[in-house]
């Protein structure tokens, strides 16, 4: 049995602040060796960040897919290029998506959202279902490096921030509320002010990992149910999602189809769609 890749660490218990993104990619772009160990102090000095708040931007920027190969990926450079202040609500829903859509690069992120997905939690709720989830897989981890990761988690999402720190980078979001001293409720249905053309966006990435590129149709159960499911990592309603959905023929010409046939719901695909052409629409 192949042993499952797994990430709960690399974060420095530091959750990405907002205004981190706009100084790593600029400064990324000027010079792809910020994040090399012999260069960190130089680095500390022009990010205005502490050696360990460097070593953490480092790990959100990849988890991110802002930076791949020595380089910033496309996504990287449209943001930069585009809406390097983050302004865009859109932009915090694809940072999002790539973190719940990676179990082997942030396992909690996809657990929680795939398959934990509790509509109000603790945080031992957390813990437990993380502890069962890995003694199930035959995996080892020590109980601070678990806590340390969820505590990251709680901070990145939380939207009731401390006005004395700098916000974190998701919360604005609104996907958890804290409603009590040791209790949040998941919002679902945070995801109504997402663009169509950006559900278009993470369905056609959805659509190349877990079918590839010659797929000619995709199941709405999977978009619901399925081990990485769009509606519980966007945390939609159902409604939510079938609204999108019946904007796809529309925003596709004719490319992307629904159909409901004996039950069977389908989205159909003719062609495939390019996805840095959908992200010059998000940003047009």
């Amino acid at each position: 049995m192949t042993k499952i890749k797994t990430s709960f660490s690399g974060h420095d218990k530091f959750d990405c602040k907002i205004d981190w993104i706009t100084k790593g990619l600029e400064a990324y772009k000027e010079d792809n060796s910020i994040f090399i160990q012999a260069n960190i102090e130089q680095t500390i000095a022009k990010l205005g960040l502490g050696s360990n708040m460097v070593k953490s931007l480092n790990h959100w920027m990849k988890v991110f897919t802002l930076i791949d190969g020595g380089k910033l990926t496309v996504l990287g450079q449209t943001i930069l290029e585009k809406d390097p202040y983050l302004e865009n609500s859109d932009t915090l829903w694809i940072l999002h998506w790539n973190l719940v859509k990676q179990q082997e690069k942030a396992t909690l992120y996809n657990l929680f959202f795939n398959r934990m997905y509790p509509h109000k939690f603790a945080k031992d709720d957390i813990i437990d279902y993380v502890t069962s989830w890995l003694n199930d897989n035959n995996i080892n981890l020590s109980p601070t490096t678990i806590e340390s990761d969820i505590d990251v988690f709680i901070r990145m999402y939380n939207n009731k921030h401390d006005d004395s720190h700098s916000m974190s980078l998701l919360s604005e979001l609104n996907i958890i509320t804290k409603i009590s001293q040791s209790n949040y409720s998941l919002n679902i249905n945070a995801v109504t002010n997402i663009s169509d053309e950006l559900f278009l966006y993470i369905l056609c990435d959805y659509i190349e990992m877990q079918h590839g590129s010659n797929v000619t149709s995709i199941s709405i159960d999977d978009l619901q149910r399925g081990k990485l499911s769009i509606q519980k990592s966007l945390c939609m309603s159902e409604h939510s999602l079938y609204s999108k959905i019946d904007k796809l023929s529309e925003l596709t010409d004719n490319k992307f189809i629904y159909s409901e046939t004996a039950g069977i719901r389908q989205v159909y695909i003719s062609e495939k769609m390019n996805k840095s052409v959908i992200l010059d629409r998000i940003y047009g």
